[in-house]
């Protein structure tokens, strides 16, 4: 299946794998695989630690830290949503909303030049 999503996403594919189960069945395993047979794709990572829970876009910073550089290339209110809600800019809260627009924009950017795979645990 792992490798199945993998030709997927290289034939510019959009999937979504959800892999669940109990603590130590080997979750982390399997991402951990699937993220070193994804050569070719741009592989952008988060891991969420319970700490983190009370830190709005805390995983979403995480996931999206590799490509802060390229926030230029959004347009300006989807670019500042972001800057505000990773704390590089001061303001009110974003709507949620246009964050999610600016990363599926900032995913979209990168993902023309190679595919992406973003692997969340």
């Amino acid at each position: 299946m792992l490798d199945g999503l993998l030709v997927a996403v290289r034939a510019e594919e959009s999937r979504v794998l959800v892999v669940h189960g109990e603590p130590g069945v080997g979750k982390t395993a399997l991402l951990e695989y699937l993220a070193g047979q994804a050569a070719g794709c741009r592989v952008l990572r988060a891991v969420g630690v319970q700490s983190d829970m009370e830190l709005a876009f805390a995983g979403l910073h995480l996931l999206c830290a590799p490509l802060l550089g390229r926030l230029d290339e959004l347009p300006g209110p989807q670019a500042e949503a972001l800057r505000t809600a990773f704390g590089m800019s001061e303001g009110r809260a974003p709507d949620r909303f246009l964050v999610g627009l600016a990363v599926l924009g900032l995913l979209s950017e990168v993902a023309g030049e190679r595919p992406v795979l973003c692997v969340v645990g």
